[in-house]
């Protein structure tokens, strides 16, 4: 018998079979196209034998565009500024799991036992990730169809090629969504999940507003009122403090939960200006082809010149490396020739900024009285709407992304930034498709006998939307599979 939950795991499987089948397919098939892009540069005295050139043939097409930059984090480490755009915990990981890796595999050499490792930790984490999904769906839905759906199409997502190539949003998803877990269950070990994340993209900081959103929460339905509503009994100040107690320790609580989630980033930061910034000796210990290939392009290396971000009352090194590399800032992309970017991002933002509008709409007057505060037992005699109310912190997250992808970053990642932090896309999704099986429908369509069966091959009609959706979804894995996997722009 297989339920929702293990059908999802056996799809997340499936599905990442089907992603390096196609690249390898497509990067077979098709010539490279000669990028201008960041190549991390090979050790030449590095021995190649039969089964590197096998490593190579069959997954080379996942290591385009920014996996170059993880690869060369996880063999050098940070070697030139350019690379302190990308965070430590993804290759860092590939790093140490490799060593191990190449006791097994001996015969190859770093860069495929670097490959490989790569892809299998991707592996790893798109699986837990689904499952995941499907647990906090359920959690915040409350329908077993719904969560079956969003995380069947999270399967299928369009940005699906970069969760298994050598880039973090596979282990992003999975901290994101682990951490968004956490705080609607109301773990206590919430910032391990928020500090973990917070390594391995930047904007895993924005996900200290969910266990923030639920103290808040808390101290308004529970904390705040229970010391209104007792103050008239209070016999003197003394005994006012001493009340107020609970409330001091609430608010030591979040702050912990706070300083501790951010200090990875904080400690990552320091590395950086300890790294580049403090003029060092030892750059001349660098392999020679690393500091040729710095020379070829310009690249800075470690503490040989100073750099501006380092003056900095604050010196963080990511939004300055950002600007000077890739012209990151607000609103620089908005040029005539990025409008095939625009395009490419418009139907992940036209989803995410619909389906937010329709929401807060449908909540407007929650949003007022604060109602969104209130638990559900107060607020069971309201009127019945289509999205849930506990979707409200999610949509907030979501709608600043969207925002942020819309004005600040390149627009093109916008795809798979938004698929790999929010669940919201998936769950609106999942909302739209007309298919509206419930729970007790799984043994009726026969779907607990087949671990292979999933709604999309058991639903007989199909009304607009579900092919909007489910055409997005798809052409954007197969066109994004090819551009991808031979260095055609789609990053």
């Amino acid at each position: 018998m297989y339920g929702p939950r293990k059908k999802v795991w056996w799809f997340a499987i499936t599905s990442r079979i089907i992603i390096i089948f196609l690249q390898f397919v497509f990067n077979f098939l098709c010539s490279d196209h000669d990028a201008d892009a960041f190549s991390s540069p090979r050790n030449p005295r590095e021995k190649h034998s039969i089964f590197d050139n096998v490593i190579t043939f069959l997954f080379e097409g996942l290591t385009r565009w920014d996996a170059q930059y993880l690869i060369h984090i996880a063999k050098y480490g940070y070697t030139y500024e350019n690379t302190l755009a990308f965070f430590p915990l993804y290759p860092m990981t590939i790093r140490c799991i490799a060593m191990l890796v190449r006791i097994v595999f001996f015969v190859l050499n770093d860069h495929s036992v670097i490959v490989l490792t790569a892809i299998g930790i991707n592996l790893i984490f798109f699986i837990k990730s689904a499952v995941i999904l499907f647990d906090l769906s359920l959690n915040v839905l409350k329908d077993v169809s719904l969560a079956y759906k969003a995380t069947i199409l999270y399967c299928l997502n369009p940005a699906s090629i970069f969760f298994s190539a050598a880039y973090s949003e596979s282990m992003f998803a999975y901290l994101t969504f682990r951490s968004m877990l956490a705080s609607v269950e109301n773990n206590p070990y919430i910032s391990l999940p928020l500090s973990l994340s917070t390594l391995v993209r930047s904007n895993g900081l924005t996900n200290l507003g969910f266990p923030v959103y639920n103290w808040v929460k808390s101290m308004m339905n529970t904390a705040v009122p229970n010391f209104v509503s007792e103050y008239k009994y209070y016999s003197s100040k003394w005994s006012i403090i001493f009340d107020f107690r609970h409330i001091y320790l609430s608010i030591c609580q979040i702050v912990t939960v706070v300083l501790l989630s951010i200090v990875p980033f904080c400690l990552f930061q320091i590395y950086n200006y300890s790294k580049f910034c403090i003029p060092q000796a030892n750059v001349t210990d660098l392999p020679p082809y690393i500091v040729h290939y710095s020379i070829e392009n310009n690249l800075v290396l470690p503490g040989s010149i100073q750099l501006p971000w380092c003056d900095l009352a604050i010196p963080i090194a990511y939004s300055s490396v950002q600007e000077r590399y890739w012209n990151v800032g607000f609103m620089r992309y908005y040029q005539i020739k990025q409008i095939p970017q625009f395009l490419l991002a418009f139907p992940i933002l036209y989803i995410m900024l619909k389906f937010n509008i329709k929401f807060l709409k449908e909540h407007r007057r929650n949003l007022v009285n604060l109602s969104f505060f209130k638990t559900k037992e107060k607020n069971e005699n309201t009127v019945k709407t289509f999205y849930p109310l506990s979707m409200f912190p999610f949509v907030i997250h979501s709608l600043f992304l969207t925002c942020f992808c819309i004005f600040i970053v390149h627009i093109q990642i916008s795809t798979r930034l938004l698929a790999s932090a929010s669940p919201v896309m998936f769950w609106y999704c999942a909302f739209a498709l007309s298919y509206k099986s419930k729970s007790s429908e799984f043994d009726e369509l026969n779907n607990l006998h087949s671990k292979w069966k999933v709604f999309l091959l058991t639903q007989k009609k199909y009304s607009k939307s579900d092919i909007f959706i489910l055409s997005y979804f798809l052409s954007y894995i197969v066109i994004g599979t090819f551009m991808f996997s031979n260095f055609l722009p789609w990053t």
